[in-house]
């Protein structure tokens, strides 16, 4: 089994998966973290794949992406690849099958002959979205472990972390980069930091999954403000009140809206978030005075605190 880490889980994988080219987003996120919950993936029997995805397709539709539909089998949740029949034929499929609770996944999968990648002899998986659905599995899995994976990205400023948040487009990276290119802030993730309350403390993580910009580190970092963004053709910030916190946040977390048993732990850890750490909301442009507008009231705050 290979390890990896992010958030303070710990994610295992069996060497038949991990050996894959496909997952080599993971390589980064195997220094060890103090892990408060394990999380499994295996590699099933590839002849029960057909049996799974037929089963699996049997299921109501609970949740469904572009990537993947998400299957409410009973016993587990299932997930399987949208794609159309000939994609299948040629390129085989897969079925990611995840406990109730998501610590234990197992994928089944048609395997490809073997080829030379950059590591040696290795198989390769299919040309299938499968990093999506591990994704979507492990994040509805920290919903359940005090853990809240949000669209949003996360840097590191003199020892705090700032995290900005908002819809596609509004500027997330953006400000990121100009937190680095301004401040001297470090970019610790572009999209999906990972925060956690521990030991009194709100704490953003990168993980290993990203967006666009692919900036990913397996950093933490104490998050001293939540930055809801908004461009505009001048620069100005308010606090948000507690309420308004809350339709931001939910917006911008990234919920297991399929899972009521995630949804009722994960609803009062957003409430307490938005009560503990201040939200502003930023109008701005995307310069340095957006920066220190931002920086300024953040320090401020912190001072009156």
């Amino acid at each position: 089994m290979h390890e990896y880490y992010f958030a303070n889980y710990r994610l295992l994988v069996d060497d038949a998966i991990s050996n894959s080219e496909d997952m080599e987003y993971l390589a980064d996120f195997c220094k060890e973290m103090p892990a408060t919950h394990t999380f499994t993936i295996h590699i099933g029997d590839e002849a029960l794949l057909d049996q799974q995805y037929a089963k699996a397709i049997s299921y109501p539709i609970v949740c469904n992406t572009e990537r993947f539909n998400l299957h409410d089998t009973k016993d587990t949740w299932t997930f399987v690849p949208v794609l159309s029949e000939d994609v299948i034929k040629r390129n085989g499929k897969y079925v990611l099958t995840c406990s109730r609770d998501y610590s234990e996944m197992t994928l089944y999968i048609s395997r490809q002959p073997y080829c030379f990648g950059k590591k040696g002899k290795r198989w390769r998986m299919p040309t299938l979205p499968i990093s999506s659905a591990i994704r979507t599995a492990c994040e509805a899995g920290m919903t359940m472990r005090d853990g809240m994976p949000l669209h949003a990205s996360l840097v590191e400023k003199d020892g705090y972390g700032v995290v900005f948040l908002g819809p596609s487009g509004m500027g997330k990276s953006t400000q990121a980069k100009l937190w680095v290119e301004h401040q001297g802030a470090d970019f610790i993730i572009g999209d999906r930091p990972g925060l956690r309350r521990i030991d009194g403390r709100w704490i953003g993580f990168g993980m290993p999954w990203d967006g666009k910009d692919n900036i990913k580190q397996q950093k933490q970092v104490p998050i001293r403000a939540l930055i809801s963004l908004e461009q505009a053709p001048e620069n100005s910030i308010r606090r948000l009140t507690k309420q308004e916190a809350m339709i931001v946040l939910l917006n911008q977390v990234m919920m297991p809206m399929w899972d009521d048993t995630a949804m009722t732990l994960l609803t009062p850890l957003m409430e307490q978030l938005a009560t503990e750490v201040p939200f502003y909301y930023l109008k701005n442009l995307p310069n340095r005075e957006a920066t220190e507008l931002t920086r300024e009231t953040i320090c401020k705050t912190q001072i009156e605190r």
